[in-house]
This record gives structure tokens, C-alpha cells and sequence, in this order.
């Protein structure tokens, strides 16, 4: 009898010992996601909490708001000089302050603001749902002595990949986000954040080094503008939420009693490029310029040079720089909102898509998503060459390029129609796209859409203004008419997954685009 105890009690202790086991790691399991989860629901409920905190570290609080920003809107109105955004249900939220008191802000747009030395901007909130990119950037639009609009982003965006918070993952997870310029402020301000209840692991800071712009009100302070965008949308109603009801409270914090000069250093940034480039597939993608090419025969032709963007001058002639913002600070040249976490490549010369004439435009490449050298690529159809405006349903992601096929499925159409098997391996790298005004049901078709149209369906009242003209208050130049604009095809490339920030350009395979029509023939 005792030989068949000693087994079974043996078992038994096995037994327990598991059942223990899984209840200490459900027990474990549970508790993370409790914290998790009731960090991502009080965040709001503590906001209360943290400015009673921060007004008694010494603190003046002014409120403010982040809302959804449409750029073409803006843009019609005269508040932007381009809009140059992917449209919507692409979103980019801003943040909007009152301005210091007795400065007037050089340009009639309430998304600019200053700030002070030793003051910070603090947003508490949750970052987007539902999206596959997203990121927040401080741009500084103006700086002393540089008698232009600059658009510089002041250091790396904090993306979806960088971002403090607690997960599962980092969409609509609770942010604490702090901008500043003084390192002493940051720490006071991190302080509170902590005194409130709000763990470390969600505070982010963007730090300001007035090096790259200086601070102050007035004549002696850069002006800012801080972005939102988020794209590659995944829960259309999630986003559609947030874009209309932004869960965010914000303040610009104050000192009661100044703080001794404490500058945050140059921001360390991140590395572009992993040595890997896309130039083995470079055979296939010139076997499948060659194929689109051929599937046309007769028809007169352009092929469309693809450059960094903002290559060419502005209206009024002064040059732009793309995705090199300390180069662009150096020279005095505008970087005009490229942000460091993306390539941006962009067709010249502008061209035309007429209703009743026979043009369209083959846009082909290597998928930067597949390829691994981005988190999301898409190209974007913009009219009207001074003001880049997003037209309706105008951008196709890299999620989209093979629609629910296999990788690869735009491109077989042409390199390999009748059978598949005849197509080189890689062909699942490549994709193709036609952008024509009616597609007349064609596969792997951008329609150019006729309607003129935001979130809500209604009509743009789009008018052109010298916006560059900041003496003359930006003359009106005429009303914008979508039919009849010149065109060009835009492609970003964001987040390299190996290095959380923009490809090198050099490691990527240049997107291209051939355009089929008379424009170019034409006198």
C-alpha cells in the first residue's frame, strides 16, 4: 500500500504545484492588465489632481485645445500656405493657445504659438485608435533672424514605436506629453506628473533646445506648431471619433517666480539607414517600367522625374530643403514640414488629368512595407502646384496596393498577365497603379474624384491667396478650380522598423511614374 502512496502523493504535489503555478501567472496576468487598464481610464480623471499639483510647484496654468486640423481647409482660407497633407480619413490634430499677453502673432493663424524660457506646454491624453502610424512633432514655422517661414521640426518625432506608454501596444493608451526648453521645468513638471498619480512609464517629453529655435515672446521667440498625424486607418469610426472629439486636456505652464536658464542640450537624433538597401529588385522594377511601356503602344508618353520633395521653389522663389531640418536651420532654407520620420518623394514636371481627354498615370514601385523598410509608404495625388491640395479619396496606403490578393497582384497585370509563373520571383515587392479621372472599373485604379469635399462631405469654398505676401495680407489670386489644376503624385515612406525613424533615401528604390496623353505634346 505505502509503494502506491508515495506515487500518488507525488502526483498530487505535481498537481498543486501546477495549479498554483497557472493561478500566481493568472494572478499576475490580471493585475498588469488592471494597471494597464486603469491607467488608460483615469488618465482624464487625474487631470484635476495634476493641476492642483502643478499650481502648487509654482505654476500659472493658461488652457488650451487640440483639435483636428484640415489642412486644405486652412489652405483655402489663407492660414496655410499648402495644404500638402494626405487628406482625409487621414487626420492631424494641432494644438491651439492663446498668445502670450501684448504679442500679436505675425500671421492671423491660431495653431502658431510661443514659448517662454522657462515655460512647458503639457498635454494628458490617449494616443489614437485604430491606426497603424502615428506620431506627435513640434515644427518650429518661424525663427529670429530667418525672415521666412521655416516648418522645422525641432528634433525626432515620438512615433507609435518610440512612445512611452502602457500597453498592450501603444494605440489609445494613456500619454503624459511635456514640451519645454528648460531642463530644470522638465524636472518640476515630471515631479507633479508623478505627485498626481501618473506613472513614468507614460511620461514623454519633446524637448526644445534653444539652439535650434530660440525661445521667448514676441520679436526675441521662434513660433511653433505641434502635429498629430496618424494614418494607415484600421477602425474608420474609432478614428473618426477622435478626430471630431480629441481626448486631450492641455496647459501652458507658467513659473510664478522665474527659473534660473537651464537650456535642454541638441536633441541626439536617431540613425537613418541599416546598410540594407532595395537594389536587388532594381532588374524586376526596370522589367516592369519596360511591361507598362508596352501595354500602351502608340500613345505619347512622359516619364515623370521623382525627386525629394519641395525641390523647386515656392511662389515667392525662396528655396526649400525635405527631411534635413539642421541643414535647412544652417542655410536658412524652409524644410517645409518634412519630418525625419519619413522619405517624401514627389513627380515633376506637374501635369494635367482632363475630363474628356485621354491621360492617365502609371504609378509603379517597390513596396517599402513588404520590403521591410518602411512601417506604411503611400502615394497621393495633389492639384494645384503652389498649394498641394489632397483631393477626395486621392491616397492609396501600401496595405492597399494588392487590395485583398496576394503581394505582388499590380504589377503580375503587367509583367506577367497570362501566366504568373513567367514572373521573377520578387514580383511580390512591386506594385502598379493607374491614377486617371474615370477608371471605368479597372483594377488597381485611383479615380480622380470630381467632389471637392471634407470629413463631412461638404463643399470646400476654396479660394488661392499670396500667402507668401505677409506685408500686402495675402492677396486673394482666384478661386481654386479642381478640374482644371496641374497635378503631381506624391509618396511617403514612414518608419523603418529596424531604426524607429525615416529610411535613408539612398537604401530605397526611387518610386516612379509614367504619365500617357497629349499634355506634354501640346504647344
Amino acid at each position: 500500500m505505502k509503494r502506491q502512496l508515495i506515487p500518488n502523493r507525488r502526483l498530487f504535489v505535481i498537481a498543486l504545484s501546477l495549479v498554483l503555478l497557472a493561478s500566481s501567472a493568472t494572478w499576475i496576468l490580471t493585475q498588469v492588465e488592471a494597471a494597464s487598464g486603469a491607467a488608460n481610464g483615469s488618465v482624464m480623471d487625474k487631470v484635476d489632481d495634476f493641476t492642483e499639483v502643478l499650481k502648487e510647484a509654482g505654476f500659472s496654468l493658461t488652457p488650451g485645445e487640440f483639435t483636428y486640423w484640415d489642412m486644405v481647409e486652412a489652405t483655402c482660407q489663407g492660414q496655410a500656405p499648402q495644404a500638402g497633407n494626405n487628406p482625409w480619413p487621414n487626420v492631424y490634430l494641432s494644438l491651439q493657445l492663446p498668445p502670450h499677453q501684448g504679442v500679436t502673432p505675425p500671421l492671423p493663424i491660431d495653431r502658431y504659438w510661443q514659448l517662454d524660457k522657462d515655460e512647458a506646454i503639457v498635454l494628458v491624453g490617449q494616443t489614437p485608435p485604430g491606426v497603424a502610424f502615428f506620431h506627435y512633432q513640434v515644427f518650429a514655422i518661424m525663427v529670429p533672424g530667418i525672415d521666412h517661414r521655416m516648418m522645422m521640426p525641432v528634433g525626432d518625432a515620438i512615433n507609435m514605436r518610440t512612445i512611452n506608454t502602457i500597453g498592450p501596444g501603444a494605440n489609445n493608451r494613456p500619454i503624459v506629453y511635456i514640451i519645454t526648453g528648460n531642463r530644470e521645468t522638465e524636472r518640476r513638471v515630471r515631479a507633479a506628473a508623478r505627485k498626481a498619480g501618473y506613472p513614468a512609464s507614460i511620461i514623454n517629453v519633446e524637448a526644445i533646445s534653444p539652439v535650434i529655435a530660440p525661445l521667448g515672446t514676441g520679436a526675441e521667440g521662434s513660433w511653433f506648431v505641434l502635429v498629430n498625424r496618424l494614418a494607415v486607418t484600421q477602425d474608420p469610426p474609432a478614428v473618426e471619433d477622435y478626430a471630431k472629439n480629441p481626448p486631450y486636456e492641455v496647459f501652458r505652464l507658467t513659473p510664478n517666480q522665474p527659473i534660473a536658464d537651464d537650456p535642454e542640450p541638441v536633441p541626439v537624433l536617431r540613425v537613418q539607414g541599416t546598410g540594407q538597401t532595395e537594389m536587388p529588385l532594381y532588374p524586376s522594377l526596370k522589367l516592369l517600367r519596360q511591361a507598362i511601356l508596352d501595354s500602351y503602344p502608340g500613345l505619347p508618353l512622359k516619364e515623370l522625374d521623382t525627386a525629394i520633395s519641395h525641390d523647386t521653389p515656392l511662389p515667392d522663389l525662396h528655396a526649400t530643403v525635405g527631411e534635413k531640418p539642421y541643414v535647412g536651420l544652417q542655410r536658412g532654407i524652409d524644410v517645409f514640414g518634412a519630418s525625419r520620420d519619413n522619405v517624401t518623394l514627389t513627380t515633376y514636371p506637374w501635369f494635367m488629368l482632363r475630363d474628356g481627354e485621354d491621360e492617365f498615370v502609371i504609378v509603379y514601385g517597390a513596396n517599402h512595407e513588404t520590403t521591410g523598410k518602411g512601417t506604411y509608404t503611400s502615394f497621393t495625388l495633389y492639384a494645384d502646384k503652389d498649394r498641394w491640395l489632397g483631393l477626395k479619396d486621392s491616397t492609396v496606403t501600401s496595405n492597399n496596393y494588392d487590395a485583398d490578393g496576394q503581394p505582388g497582384d499590380s504589377a503580375r497585370r503587367f509583367l506577367c498577365p497570362d501566366d504568373p509563373s513567367q514572373c521573377p520571383a520578387d514580383v511580390k515587392y512591386l506594385y502598379a497603379w493607374k491614377v486617371a479621372r474615370h477608371c471605368n472599373g479597372e483594377d488597381f485604379c485611383m479615380e480622380l474624384k470630381a467632389e471637392f469635399v471634407n470629413m463631412d462631405g461638404q463643399t470646400y469654398e476654396c479660394n488661392l491667396y499670396d500667402w507668401y505676401n505677409f506685408e500686402e495680407g495675402q492677396p486673394l489670386i482666384g478661386p481654386f478650380d479642381p478640374d482644371n489644376a496641374e497635378m503631381n503624385i506624391t509618396w511617403r515612406t514612414y518608419v523603418e522598423p529596424a531604426t524607429n525613424v525615416g529610411p535613408d533615401d539612398n537604401e530605397l528604390l526611387y518610386d516612379r511614374a509614367i504619365y500617357f496623353g497629349p499634355y506634354f505634346s501640346e504647344p
